[in-house]
């Protein structure tokens, strides 16, 4: 046996998470990938944020006898996160499609690194319908239950410019997914006595600004002022916005809540904005 080189790796990154890899990601070779990789004697290494596929050099003639014969390693991609696709934009794809990448469409960014889609963030150009080929041989019954959030196809040639030359260097071999953030409207719901002061939220960082829009009953004949962010923020692991509660009152403002919570993607519904549907994330302050 010889030394293992890289043969292909797949990075996927996302902005919504501090430092930029995506994390929770689950890949699992499809059945005709896991058979092609033990035949072609190829050793798979995944992480939470991608694969990355080796050769053993002694058999490098071996890899490129199966890869004239179309050496086409598929991954589904499964998320351990519920709410991958409330963070990440394009959004949930519809119920008869999903996210398909391919080694062969290569969008080069400005840094030289090769995305697998043809603009600066993955989008709904990626989405495929479920019916469309290659699609019906990679998902097996239970993938229809549970969709993975997206597929990756990896295709080794055997041609000069292919993964199988000695010509390539490591950066020809890697590959990037990059997904960007969704942006919600950030409402906050200020009860209690607070309810009853002239509040409003100041942007330590000046940047946001927050409407009153009035009072609202919730349930529980419970009575609360609204106020609601002028534009949609973007969603992080990590929020950096530094908000606070202040009150007007006749002889200045005050602090009342030092640090408001931030925006949490797990109180995010549609709301009409602007008489458009938009993202909206609910935060309570009592």
């Amino acid at each position: 046996m010889g030394a293992y080189r890289i043969l292909v790796n797949v990075t996927v990154e996302h902005a919504y998470f501090s430092g930029q890899h995506c994390k929770n990601l689950e890949f699992i070779p499809s059945e005709s990938c896991a058979v092609l990789l033990r035949r072609a004697g190829l050793l798979l290494k995944s992480s939470e944020s991608g694969i990355a596929v080796y050769f053993d050099e002694e058999k490098i003639n071996i890899l490129r006898l199966h890869a004239e014969d179309d050496l086409v390693l598929t991954f589904k991609v499964f998320s351990k996160d519920n709410n991958f696709f409330r963070y990440t934009a394009p959004g949930a794809p519809p119920d008869d499609a999903i996210l398909f990448f391919d080694t062969q469409q290569v969008t080069r960014d400005a840094a030289d690194k090769q995305l697998l889609h043809p603009d600066a963030y993955a989008a709904a150009d990626a989405w495929l319908k479920l019916t469309a080929d290659p699609l019906p041989a990679i998902l097996e019954r239970k993938d229809y239950l549970v969709k993975p959030v997206f597929i990756v196809r990896v295709c080794i040639t055997a041609g000069a410019e292919g993964l199988c030359s000695d010509k390539l260097d490591d950066a020809a071999r890697k590959f990037y997914i990059r997904f960007t953030t969704n942006q919600t409207y950030w409402k906050y719901y200020i009860l209690g006595d607070l309810s009853k002061r002239n509040v409003y939220i100041a942007d330590l960082d000046n940047t946001l600004q927050f409407e009153n829009l009035g009072n609202v009953t919730l349930p529980g004949n419970r009575t609360a002022i609204q106020l609601l962010s002028s534009k949609a923020i973007s969603l992080h692991e990590l929020p950096d916005q530094r908000l606070q509660l202040k009150e007007s009152t006749g002889t200045g403002d005050r602090v009342l809540v030092k640090r408001l919570p931030n925006a949490s993607v797990e109180q995010v519904h549609a709301e009409m904005i602007s008489d458009k549907i938009a993202s909206v994330s609910e935060i309570y302050i009592n």
